[in-house]
């Protein structure tokens, strides 16, 4: 009895860390609202502890848009993008990630900054409606059980043009095709915690209530 209670307590510890975070974005806060396809809505992001999943939801689409994700993970790295597209970080990142859906497979680059970018993959990207989803391990990134990492997501067009949306803020990020857009303040996320950390969060859930 005593082990089927821990067991329980432990089981819906894991439950509620696996939990995916939410983030919202305005709608119609573009230069011009008339491209549904690059205004973001939404972005959830999860993790398994082994694997990160990061689904991008846009308030129409079309297979043309480029998607383009910055990570901050180590507080070190570079204010520029792997794309070298026009966009102004508010933050250094030392990871990217460039897609686009109008390839049928490894339709996005996966890129680490160690004093130069350099391309270390290829992702392949799952459409449904206008949501676009990615899924790549967590030690890709460098990163740990437990540990929070700083992002934001854009959407852009091809050739040199700047992010149209950044997740990062609820205006417009640009004036237009031919102007730099700037991000906001990049956004947090925390990892599932490692196993041991889990159970221990059971343990002391079970000693509460016993002791209540």
């Amino acid at each position: 009895m005593k082990r089927s209670l821990i067991a329980c307590a432990i089981a819906a510890s894991l439950a509620s860390m696996a939990s995916a975070d939410s983030y919202t974005d305005a709608s119609n806060d573009l230069f011009d609202n008339g491209f549904d396809n690059l205004d973001i809505t939404g972005v959830n992001v999860s993790d398994d502890g082994v694997n990160l999943s990061i689904a991008v939801t846009t308030r129409g689409f079309q297979n043309w848009t480029k998607y383009m994700m910055y990570f901050n993970t180590t507080g070190a790295g570079t204010s520029s993008n792997a794309w070298s597209r026009p966009v102004n970080l508010t933050s250094n990142i030392d990871y990217y990630i460039g897609s686009w859906v109008d390839a049928p497979s490894d339709n996005a680059q996966f890129w680490a900054w160690t004093g130069a970018w350099n391309q270390t993959g290829t992702l392949t990207n799952a459409v449904s409606g206008s949501t676009v989803t990615f899924t790549m391990s967590l030690a890709s990134l460098g990163l740990s059980a437990g540990q929070t990492i700083y992002f934001d997501v854009a959407t852009s067009g091809g050739g040199n043009d700047p992010g149209v949306d950044h997740l990062s803020r609820s205006d417009a990020a640009t004036s237009g095709w031919g102007s730099p857009s700037t991000s906001g303040n990049f956004l947090a996320y925390t990892t599932v915690p490692a196993p041991g950390a889990i159970a221990l969060l059971g343990l002391a859930g079970l000693a509460g209530r016993r002791r209540r």
